[in-house]
C-alpha cells in the first residue's frame, strides 16, 4: 500500500489534510462503498447550455423554445434536434434489405432484427414446452411473468379487481366493462371532445386537431405584420378552404386580365394553353405563307392547336392523334367500332356524339327540340312501361307503332303518287311502315310485284 498526504488552503489558514488513496494491484479488492480513487469535495454545478445546472448528468439540453429533453451524449442531442429542424424526414440510416430508412442508427439496428431468423435470437424461454426467443432481457423476462401468471396491469375503476398480463387487455376491459358502446381503447382527454380510436398513433393525430394554431396561411395579405397577427386553422382542409376562398389561383397572363379559377389544377391546366399558343405563333411566324415567294400556305387551323397532341390512333391507315386519352378512346369507339350512343327520341336515328344528335333534332324535329320525354312518377310505371315494351317487341305492335311516317298502301295503290304497273288485285293490307320513299318502292316491287313509274 502507498499513500500520499495533501494540504487544502482555504482563506490562508491550513486546514485539515484530505487523504489521496492508490490502491494497487496487489492490495485487497475494494469493497462496494470503495472507488479506484476517493476523494471527499463538494460536487460543482455544471454549465448547460449557458445555464448552471446543479448534480446533472445530462449536459446536453435541447436549445428549441418550449422542449425540455437533455442528454449525455452529443450524438443523441443531434439525432433529438432533426426532429425539430425536419430532416428527420431525411432519415440517414436506410436499411440493405428492404430500403426502409430511419434517422437513428439505433432504430435500424432494431429493424434489422426483424430479418433474421427466429433461432439467430440468443435468448430461449427456460420453461419446459416453449420454443419462444427473444431479444433482450427485458422482452424474455415479460414473457417467463405470463408463464407464472404475474398480472401486473390492474384495472383502476372502483369495485373492480381484475387483473392483466399485458397492458392491452387492460384498455380491452375498460371498453367492455366501464365505458359506453362503442367506445374504442384510446380515448380523447380533451373537453367536449368524445372521440376514441383503436390505436394510440391515430389518437395522437387527432389530438393536433385539437390545436387552434397548428397551420397558418403564408400569402401576402395574411402574414403577420406590426399592426395584425397571422391567421391561425386548425386542420389542413380549414387552411385549404381559406385559400380558395381569400387567395383563388389567378392567371398572370397579360391577355387574361387577372382571370381566377376554383383550383390550382385548373390553373395549371389554363397555363397550359398559353404555353402551347405561343410554340404555335412561333412556329407560324417561321413559315412563309406566300406560295409565289416559293413557300407553302399555312395549314388549317385544328381546334385545339397543334401541340400537346400526344395521343396517337393505333389502327393502321389512322394518323388523327388528340390531346388527351378520352378523346382518343371516343373517337375509337364512334369511327372504329362504330358505337352511337346518342339515339333520337322521335325516330331511329342514332349519333356517335351528341353535338351531331343535337343538330338532328333542331333540323328535323323542330317542334320536338327542348323537350324531353315525361319521366315516370314511380319506380312500378318504369317496370310496367319495361314489360309492355317487351310484350309488343314479341307481338309485332311495337314495329307497327315504330313511328315511320309511310305506310305500305297495299291494296291502295291508287293513294301512291306516279303510275303504277302491275297487278293491283283486292287483298289483305300490308302493314309496312317505312322513313323513305325508295324503300317503299323497292318493298312494292319485291313483295307486291307492282311498280312505281315517276
Amino acid at each position: 500500500m502507498a499513500s500520499r498526504s495533501g494540504t487544502a488552503t482555504v482563506l490562508g489558514k491550513r486546514k485539515v489534510q484530505q487523504e489521496y488513496i492508490l490502491r494497487l494491484t496487489s492490495s485487497p479488492e475494494p469493497t462496494a462503498d470503495e472507488s479506484d480513487y476517493e476523494l471527499k469535495s463538494i460536487s460543482k454545478p455544471t454549465i448547460v447550455n449557458g445555464v448552471l445546472v446543479k448534480d446533472t448528468k445530462k449536459r446536453y439540453k435541447c436549445t428549441f423554445s418550449d422542449c425540455d429533453k437533455a442528454y449525455t451524449k452529443p450524438s443523441r442531442l443531434a439525432e433529438h434536434e432533426r426532429t425539430h429542424t425536419g430532416e428527420v424526414y431525411l432519415r440517414p440510416f436506410t436499411c440493405d434489405i428492404c430500403k426502409k430508412s430511419y434517422f437513428r442508427e439505433t432504430h435500424l439496428q432494431a429493424h434489422a432484427r426483424t430479418h433474421l431468423p427466429q433461432s439467430a435470437r440468443p435468448l430461449a424461454c427456460s420453461q419446459p414446452n416453449c420454443d419462444k426467443r427473444f431479444w433482450t432481457p427485458q422482452h424474455l423476462r415479460v414473457h417467463l411473468e405470463w408463464h407464472n401468471g404475474v398480472k401486473p396491469f390492474a384495472c383502476t375503476e372502483e369495485d373492480c379487481h381484475e387483473a392483466f398480463p399485458k397492458q392491452n387487455q387492460l384498455r380491452a376491459h375498460i371498453c367492455a366493462a366501464h365505458a359506453p358502446t362503442g367506445m374504442k381503447p384510446f380515448r380523447c382527454d380533451h373537453e367536449g371532445c368524445t372521440k376514441s380510436f383503436n390505436t394510440n398513433q391515430h389518437l395522437r393525430a387527432h389530438k393536433k386537431t385539437h390545436d387552434e394554431k397548428r397551420y397558418t396561411c403564408v400569402q401576402g395579405a395574411c402574414l403577420s405584420t406590426a399592426s395584425n397577427e397571422p391567421l391561425y386553422f386548425p386542420t389542413w382542409s380549414a387552411l385549404q378552404d381559406h385559400i380558395r376562398t381569400a387567395h383563388p389561383p389567378e392567371c398572370t397572363h397579360e391577355s387574361c386580365h387577372g382571370r381566377i379559377f376554383s383550383s390550382q389544377r385548373n390553373l395549371r391546366a389554363h397555363q397550359k394553353l398559353h404555353a402551347l399558343r405561343d410554340l404555335e405563333d412561333q412556329m407560324n411566324s417561321s413559315i412563309i405563307s406566300e406560295p409565289e415567294n416559293g413557300g407553302e400556305p399555312l395549314p388549317k387551323k385544328r381546334r385545339g392547336g397543334e401541340f400537346g397532341r400526344d395521343w396517337k390512333c393505333s389502327v393502321d391507315g389512322c394518323g388523327k392523334d388528340f390531346k388527351s386519352k378520352k378523346a382518343l378512346t371516343t373517337h375509337t369507339n364512334v369511327s372504329h367500332l362504330g358505337k352511337r350512343d346518342f339515339a333520337c327520341l322521335n325516330c331511329e336515328a342514332k349519333y356517335g356524339y351528341k353535338h351531331l344528335l343535337q343538330r338532328h333534332v333542331a333540323k328535323k324535329h323542330p317542334e320536338e327540340d327542348g323537350n324531353s320525354p315525361p319521366e315516370s312518377d314511380s319506380n312500378a310505371d318504369e317496370v310496367a312501361s319495361e314489360s309492355v315494351g317487351i310484350i309488343e317487341s314479341i307481338t309485332g305492335t311495337a314495329y307497327a307503332n315504330r313511328g315511320k311516317r309511310i305506310q305500305c298502301p297495299y291494296p291502295n295503290i291508287t293513294s301512291v303518287e306516279g303510275d303504277c304497273a302491275g297487278e293491283t288485285s283486292a287483298g289483305k293490307e300490308c302493314d309496312y311502315t317505312f322513313n323513305r320513299t325508295y324503300d317503299l318502292v323497292r318493298h312494292l316491287r319485291a313483295v307486291h310485284k307492282v311498280g312505281i313509274v315517276r
